[in-house]
């Protein structure tokens, strides 16, 4: 990553970006050499992106109804 000690750095700058897919390509081909030679990096991507997966999966189901009354009577006005 030029211009830039340490990569790792860059690489955590980059990675919420890259996993959006909205980096140009020489941002991307740049995070992808680093990502290959960089085994603390590469978990951390690895991470990154179960961790999104699970949250959109989670996100797609539906609460039991007894959860969500729960939930509801926690509320707090405003």
């Amino acid at each position: 990553m030029a211009g830039f000690e340490d990569p790792c750095t860059k690489c955590e700058e980059v990675m919420q970006p890259y996993l959006d897919r909205i980096l140009d390509d020489a941002e991307r081909a740049e995070a992808e050499a680093h990502l290959v030679g960089c085994g603390y990096c590469a978990k951390r991507y690895t991470f990154e992106e179960s961790l999104r997966q699970f949250v959109k999966q989670a996100c797609c189901e539906d609460l039991p109804p007894e959860l969500k009354a729960k939930l509801a009577s926690l509320r707090t006005p405003l």
